[in-house]
């Protein structure tokens, strides 16, 4: 058994803040009472969020579900494995989850391996097939289902035929002292008038139209009431039907002359706003118009706060209010309302009796006791259901090719590296370039990081000398130089510069020697302001070096809103091309894609600016649902690329784009912890390995280099720099989080390299 001295980390599955809605608030509420119940509680929050939400989530949320993505549900499950989580607690509500009636849950319970503890927002008492089907299956994969209310339990022995594994814990209340409510009421202006209240996300299932109807006969005796509506218009219905239904209530005030006693607040309160509105309060009327609901945290809310109530008697009223602690009156009765609401307001000692009754009876329903009795239920769900090892880390894998730097240093002479190569032997008339040479760069640091030597301190020297000889007093970079050593004429590319400020904020993170990252501190610092004027891929290799660079130096005011600019840009981008149907930067699939979202990956864990995180994630899942089939990738070929609309091409496939994909995910995973991206990791490296669409390797175990490329039937046999130093950064990538479980490749046995290893 776990010592009760022991951290118990504890995931929670349910929308979150700053969406707006009553589940995300009672997430909130339950992680925080939890921790404070027991210090030994650690949450964590994966939050639930709806179609078209873009939601700037705190710190504590680890990882976003989105509602109708599928996929996103075994996802999270996998994170939650992967994590150090004892226990998961998910907040259910049909509407908040993905599918018919929400079925998408199902997924992420399959694919759990942590007990889980399911508190049920809605129970029905005529359920469909489905909302049955879908509360009976999580029976069985929870290890407890938790009600809010008697009646809820009931229902679900009547309706769902459950009577196993319930436990009933009321809705949380916050802890609300109580306070003077004439001072209440001045804060809101309304001295010595007798207060009305209704709060809660607006929508026409409130009912506040009966209370309106109800004013006229109470303003003719007290004509110091005033009824105050508090809370925004529920964004669901903000989306759907804008403020028609506030519209509607305005209106009917005015029709019946009681517009002068109405107050909307239209606006998300907080907690400590709703305490105050709350305690300024003679009465709250709850006026819902349909009694199918087990569960009203406003209800609850008000009753903590030691107010009146008065309320249609749907299901959790009348157990709350039962012996004599409010007031019931039946559905759409405005009538009935304007009774109850006389003979409160006519008769003070029973309107205190209330008060006082509602307060002592819900002292049971604080939010540390509930919290306490969360955690006490984690504990037992976890001591007969001990959290499953899962994916124990394997050892580093040895089954990966060892890095080998053969062909890099038979291409690299003393000026730098050259472009090209015929089969496996260096191409002089080609020359040298910047592009290759900063690529060379990062792969040569790396290399030095693992394993120093004199060769990978020479490689590292002599790449970022030709980037220091390119450079031109502007900034600029010239790109091309012949073997004998001239600048060849010729504008400078966006490419060309974002990737020489990507190897020289590589550079300032991981160069060994101070006089490297000096200079290259120096030169990132000239060639940065260059940087506005690149198109959309050089500004995302130049996000990489700001992110590396930022690494080393974290407190550069500079670099950091220059990266914020170049981000924002990259969003802006993303925002005027992606449609529902292409999530894309640009009307063109083209080369190196995978880098564009890397960037904003490595932008994030720099920033923490959620905006980014989505689309990166956006963009990168658009790029998997392109160019994987059945675990294999088939890469945009550069021959006619793949525009919108249009066909994807296939032939000349390069490894330029593969080794994108493998730093892309990446970054995803280093940014997200979902070890989805691990897998694809795996899958994106065997390209290189023969997974690919001809089935042959790319790498030569021979010589340590990599062909050119997939034509249409054939690989390109020659070994250039750029193939080779793509799978390099891939490789290096590769074993850089091998310890986190990046299993080496499989290879198919069609493929050549069998024979060849």
């Amino acid at each position: 058994m776990e010592s009760p001295d022991a951290e118990f980390p504890i995931a929670f599955v349910g929308t979150y803040p700053p969406r707006r809605c009553g589940i995300a608030t009672f997430t909130r509420d339950l992680a925080q009472a939890t921790a404070v119940a027991n210090e030994r509680v650690v949450p964590m929050i994966l939050a639930m969020t709806d179609a078209g939400g873009q939601y700037e989530y705190p710190a504590e949320v680890k990882y976003e579900i989105r509602q109708g993505s599928k996929g996103d549900y075994a996802r999270a499950a996998e994170f939650v494995n992967y994590s150090e989580a004892q226990l998961v607690s998910i907040q259910h509500e049909y509407g908040i989850f993905g599918g018919d009636d929400g079925s998408y849950i199902l997924d992420f319970l399959s694919a759990l391996r942590v007990p889980s503890v399911t508190t049920l927002h809605t129970v029905l008492e005529r359920p469909s097939d489905m909302q049955k089907a879908i509360v009976r299956e999580m029976a069985k994969q929870c290890a407890s289902l938790v009600v809010m209310s008697r009646v809820a339990r009931d229902l679900l022995s009547s309706s769902y035929g459950l009577t196993e594994k319930i436990e009933m814990i009321p809705h949380g209340i916050p802890v609300m002292e109580p306070r003077d409510p004439q001072q209440m009421k001045a804060k809101f202006g309304v001295t010595g008038r007798r207060v009305l209240l209704t709060f809660g996300l607006l929508s026409a299932n409130k009912g506040i139209e009966t209370v309106i109807r109800a004013l006229p006969k109470v303003v003719a005796e007290f004509p110091e009431v005033v009824y105050f509506v508090v809370g925004a218009t529920h964004p669901v219905v903000r989306r759907r039907d804008g403020e028609a239904y506030r519209t509607m209530l305005e209106r009917e005030a005015e029709r019946l002359g009681v517009r002068e006693h109405l107050v909307f607040r239209d606006q998300f309160v907080t907690n400590p706003e709703l305490y105050s509105y709350l305690q300024a309060a003679d009465i709250f009327v709850s006026p819902y118009l349909n009694e199918a609901q087990v569960t009203s945290g406003a209800l609850s809310y008000a009753m903590g706060a030691g107010t009146a109530v008065v309320s249609t008697p749907y299901w959790h009223a009348r157990e709350l209010l039962g012996e004599r602690r409010g007031c019931l009156f039946p559905f759409r009765d405005s009538e009935a309302l304007s009774q109850s609401l006389l003979g409160l307001l006519r008769d003070k000692s029973e309107l205190e009796r209330l008060r006082a009754t509602a307060f002592e009876y819900t002292r049971s329903m604080l939010w540390p006791r509930v919290g306490k009795a969360y955690v006490e239920l984690g504990r037992r769900v976890t001591s007969v259901e001990p959290t499953t090892p899962v994916h124990s880390k394997p050892a580093r894998a040895s089954s990966l090719p060892e890095p080998r730097l053969d062909h890099l240093l038979r291409l690299t002479d003393d000026t730098g590296i050259i472009q090209h190569a015929t089969f496996s032997v260096p191409a002089r008339s080609s020359g040298y370039c910047v592009d290759d040479n900063a690529r060379a760069l990062i792969v040569a640091l790396h290399a030095d990081r693992s394993n120093s030597s004199a060769d990978t301190r020479r490689l590292v020297t002599t790449y970022l000398s030709y980037l220091h000889h390119s450079q031109s007093e502007d900034g600029g970079f010239r790109n091309f130089m012949s073997y004998n050593r001239s600048f060849e004429p010729g504008p400078t590319s966006d490419d060309c510069v974002g990737r020489a400020i990507w190897a020289l904020g590589v550079t300032l993170q991981l160069a060994s020697d101070e006089g490297s990252r000096l200079l290259a501190r120096a030169m990132l610092e000239r060639a940065l302001p260059k940087s506005g004027e690149l198109g959309v891929r050089g500004k995302a290799l130049v996000v990489l070096g700001l992110a590396s660079a930022l690494s080393a130096d974290p407190s550069s005011a500079s670099l950091r809103a220059s990266l914020s600019d170049l981000v924002e840009n990259l969003l802006q981008r993303y925002r005027d091309e992606a449609t529902h149907d292409w999530h894309w930067f640009e009307p063109a699939v083209t080369y190196d894609n995978a880098l564009l979202p890397l960037a904003l990956f490595k932008a994030y864990r720099v920033t923490g600016e959620r905006a980014g995180l989505r689309i990166a994630r956006e963009a990168l899942e658009f790029l998997e649902a392109t160019c994987f089939s059945r675990g294999q990738l088939v890469l945009v070929g550069n021959d006619g690329w793949h525009t919108r609309g249009g066909a994807k091409a296939q032939s000349d496939e390069q490894a330029i784009d593969a080794a994108a994909f493998v730093l892309a995910f990446r970054g995803a995973y280093l940014a997200t912890g979902d070890h989805h991206y691990l897998g694809r990791m795996r899958e994106t490296f065997a390209w290189f390995l023969g997974a690919n669409r001809l089935g042959v390797p790319l790498y030569d175990f021979t010589t340590a280099g990599c062909r050119d490329g997939l034509g249409a039937a054939e690989p390109n046999q020659n070994q250039g720099a750029e193939s080779t130093i793509s799978f390099l950064l891939a490789l290096y990538g590769m074993l850089d989080l091998a310890d986190e479980g990046l299993e080496a490749p499989e290879v198919p046995e069609s493929s050549s390299l069998k024979a060849e290893v």
